[in-house]
Formats: structure tokens, C-alpha cells, sequence
């Protein structure tokens, strides 16, 4: 009974928010649009080389992949190169218990609003290379 009291006071309260807020000039309710961009981000175009690190690794791992790109004009970066696994068994001698299954990061990216310079930042999800697993086997 408490929780049907305090649900009918919110929904007094969000009435007479809505009441309030919709009755105000146009100009009044220009504080809940979205702000104007004035913010400037810079990045850098220095790329490490392939060969930091342990070199070129996807040609040297049991389970080998490929490079492939994605390009997309209204993003930040506009082109996100993706691990695609050459197979899906590693290779190598007795080796059939082991499949070969891509590694997921998460990427920030931002994508160009309508209008211009706006940008929205979110996460997307990127294969970075492949790796071996125990194969998954159905236990009776």
C-alpha cells in the first residue's frame, strides 16, 4: 500500500513538472536542448609500426589471421582495421582439440552528428587478432 502512495505522489509530481515545463516560452526551454559544440579535440596522426612489439605476430600465432578495414565518412577514425581468423582450427601438429577464436576491444569512436561538427563518442567492438582455445565438447 506504501509503494501505491509514493507511486501516485511521483506521478503528481511529474504532472505538474510537465504542466510547468510545457507551459514556459520557447525561449525558457532552450536549457534542456542539447549544447552547441564549441570544443576542439586533437589527435595524433603518429601510427606505431607493425613490427613493435613482437613484430608481426599474426603470421607467426597458431591460429593466423587476416587484416580487413572498415570505413565509415562520418566517424572518428573513419577506417578501423579488423582481425578475421584465417581458419577456424589451429595450426600445427595435434592440434585438432584447439579452435581458432577472434579477440574482442572495445574501441572509442565518434560519429559526426547531422549539421556538421558535432561528434557523439561511443564504444565500438573491434577484432584485434585470434587466439586458441580448447575446442567446447558436449558432456553427457
Amino acid at each position: 500500500m506504501k509503494l501505491r502512495h509514493h507511486v501516485g505522489k511521483l506521478l503528481v509530481c511529474c504532472s505538474v513538472l510537465w504542466v510547468v515545463v510545457s507551459s514556459t516560452s520557447s525561449n525558457e526551454t532552450a536549457c534542456c536542448s542539447p549544447p552547441e559544440c564549441d570544443s576542439m579535440l586533437a589527435f595524433s596522426s603518429n601510427i606505431s609500426p607493425v613490427s613493435e612489439g613482437g613484430g608481426d605476430i599474426r603470421r607467426r600465432s597458431l591460429c593466423t589471421w587476416k587484416w580487413r578495414s572498415s570505413t565509415v565518412k562520418n566517424r572518428i577514425p573513419s577506417t578501423l582495421w579488423e582481425a578475421e581468423c584465417s581458419s577456424s582450427l589451429c595450426s600445427g601438429p595435434n592440434k585438432p582439440s584447439l579452435n581458432s577464436l577472434p579477440i574482442y576491444q572495445s574501441v572509442l569512436v565518434l560519429h559526426r552528428q547531422q549539421g556538421g561538427s558535432c561528434y557523439t563518442a561511443s564504444f565500438q567492438s573491434v577484432s584485434v587478432g585470434c587466439t586458441c582455445v580448447w575446442a567446447q565438447t558436449s558432456q553427457n
